[in-house]
């Protein structure tokens, strides 16, 4: 089980705080605050969820209490949830990078049928009041619902895009199906998220931003 000094030793390897991981975890700030400090010991609930907020952010715990990063961490996300669960990591992770994010290609309907509008709108909300900027390449089709500034999308021809979605955000890249079933793959390695990028910024550089005039009447 997690001792206290794990615990402060993998807060400062990801540069987070005790809200940070209170978010992340689940676990009040208060009692994080109280196991760190010596004044409570954890109980095995507790200490479990704080070690796999810990390890899904690429922390690796050793013996002696030792702490230290992954070289390189595969996450795959399975499940009915796993699209959910990869845009709210999406947001966290970008949040506390400061960084931006971008998507290829955004399938804005397909996102709004299988998540539902309430929710996809919830997490674009949450992504502006953090200053949190996006771009995505998206179909043409789509170009209609769009509700984002237009400055934010680019349009692909359809022959070049594949059916599933691409996304670069902090040091993470994510490979996403979004059919039944839903899998997500996600590579935290700065190096391969920042050669995705270029590749996405050479493609961002030669297409169109969409028209106002064909965005629908709200």
């Amino acid at each position: 089980m997690l001792d206290q000094r794990q615990i402060r030793a993998a807060r400062a390897l990801l540069d987070w705080t005790q809200e940070n991981l209170a978010e992340r975890s689940g676990i009040a700030r208060a009692t994080i605050k109280n196991v760190e400090s010596g004044l409570t010991l954890p109980r095995l609930e507790t200490a479990n969820a704080l070690q796999s907020a810990f390890e899904d952010a690429g922390v690796e715990f050793l013996p002696s209490s030792g702490v230290r990063m992954k070289d390189r961490m595969i996450d795959v996300l399975e499940g009915p949830d796993a699209y959910r669960r990869l845009l709210e990591d999406v947001f966290t992770t970008a949040r506390d990078y400061e960084s931006d994010v971008i998507v290829a290609p955004a399938a804005a309907s397909r996102a709004d049928a299988l998540l539902g509008v309430d929710f996809v709108n919830d997490i674009m909300e949450k992504r502006r009041e953090a200053g949190i900027s996006q771009r995505m390449l998206v179909f043409k089709s789509d170009v209609p619902d769009l509700t984002q500034p237009l400055e934010t999308f680019r349009i692909m021809p359809d022959a070049y895009f594949s059916p599933y979605p691409l996304y670069v955000y902090g040091p993470k890249i994510a490979l996403v199906c979004i059919e039944d079933p839903q899998k997500v793959i996600i590579i935290n390695d700065a190096r391969f998220a920042e050669a995705t990028k270029k590749l996405f910024e050479f493609i961002w550089d030669r297409t169109e931003m969409p028209s106002y005039k064909d965005i629908k009447k709200k």
